[in-house]
């Protein structure tokens, strides 16, 4: 039996992981279909719905919904690599609905990349002091912003099989910019992962020099 030698190792408390629990409350954004503004941000396609939009306009909100939650974990994995968990939409109940909350935990790889201070999106003078913040801001930035990209769109009346093309989507502003960071909580988990001297396993193996 051999044993691993930690002499040249990761440091016990480096990297470090990090989880964050965010919900926004999208019951006050932009809802209409006449123009770039609706649709919220959700990660669903019309694929997840049992009954999917029942028109072309509403087929649109829904992808303009997918393409700020595309820019969103863009802006959020900018600095470090992270992975989004435990996805909990509200709301939508089916494919012609609009969301009205998004909750979901974010993991970064190594929190000791991700800032802790800058400026808010929303022009308030004072700035921010914790990744949790910044963590609102990104997710500001990218629901305030016009975004413009080619996007699969469902139309219900497609000739093609399964009712999918691609269209030129434009993606604006959800709310105004105040607003939007008064409906994101940022939550931090202190306690996950935190790979400290403490709360690393010693080595217990055997010593062995064979045979």
């Amino acid at each position: 039996m051999g044993s691993l030698s930690r002499a040249h190792g990761v440091p016990s408390d480096e990297p470090q992981g990090a989880f964050y629990e965010i919900d926004i409350a999208q019951t006050g954004f932009y809802d209409a279909t006449g123009d770039n503004t609706g649709g919220g941000v959700s990660p669903k396609t019309q694929a997840d719905y049992t009954t999917r939009a029942t028109s072309l306009v509403l087929s649109q909100r829904s992808s303009r919904a997918q393409l700020r939650y595309k820019r969103m974990i863009a802006n959020l994995s900018e600095r470090v690599n992270c992975k989004v968990v435990n996805l909990v939409t509200t709301g939508d109940s089916n494919g012609s609905t609009q969301i009205t909350d998004l909750n979901f935990g974010l993991v970064f790889e190594n929190d000791s990349y991700v800032p802790s201070a800058g400026t808010p999106e929303d022009g308030s003078t004072a700035d921010y002091t914790t990744t949790a913040n910044w963590i609102k801001d990104k997710i500001v930035e990218a629901l305030a912003a016009t975004h413009t990209e080619n996007m699969p769109v469902y139309d219900p009346s497609g000739s093609n099989a399964d009712g999918i093309k691609i269209q030129r989507i434009t993606a604006e502003a959800v709310q105004a910019t105040g607003e939007i960071d008064e409906r994101i909580t940022v939550t931090a988990r202190t306690g996950f992962r935190s790979n400290v001297p403490s709360e690393t396993p010693t080595d217990n193996s055997l010593s062995w020099t064979g045979e």
